[in-house]
């Protein structure tokens, strides 16, 4: 058995499970989504409010306890952000599997959940050994944020992601 994450390694999930899908089937190496997530308000370069982990990320050396949901496709640690063009701040420590302008006011939902179902668990777990196969790792977290069918801003209402 690996060692025990402390969360989960989020930035190579997200990378791996969210790559483009169309209205056709979700495809089986995704987390399931939907189903007792939370969503997000439909708003423009919108964001959720800090969500409170309940186990901290550490992320590139530093330890996070909340993360922001960001509509435009990516996820922080210490503030939301609205930015939609790919530009970083110092400090600002951000994953992006989606950076771009979105915008659910078109359709399309943005949702989020921590998980720490057996079943997630394991199929992290199972993912993240893969791709990772010398870094020892067992999930005992998950954090889904998924944007479904959500439109690029002058998309004319095409969803893609």
């Amino acid at each position: 058995m690996g060692k025990p994450a402390p969360l989960y390694v989020l930035a190579a999930l997200l990378s791996l499970l969210a790559s483009k899908v169309t209205d056709a089937q979700v495809p089986a190496n995704f987390l399931p989504y939907g189903y007792g997530d939370i969503v997000n308000p439909s708003s423009d370069d919108g964001s959720s409010g800090a969500i409170y982990l309940q186990q901290p990320f550490k992320y590139f050396g530093r330890t996070y306890n909340q993360i922001y949901v960001n509509n435009n496709g990516h996820l922080t640690f210490t503030q939301p952000l609205s930015a939609y063009v790919p530009y970083l701040n110092a400090g600002i420590d951000i994953i992006a599997p989606l950076w771009t302008d979105l915008n659910n006011f078109n359709g399309g939902t943005i949702s989020y959940r921590e998980d720490t179902s057996s079943a997630v668990l394991a199929q992290v777990t199972q993912a993240v050994n893969q791709y990772f196969p010398n870094v020892p790792f067992t999930a005992t977290s998950a954090f889904v944020a998924t944007w479904d069918s959500v439109p690029y801003i002058t998309g004319g209402g095409v969803r893609t992601n």
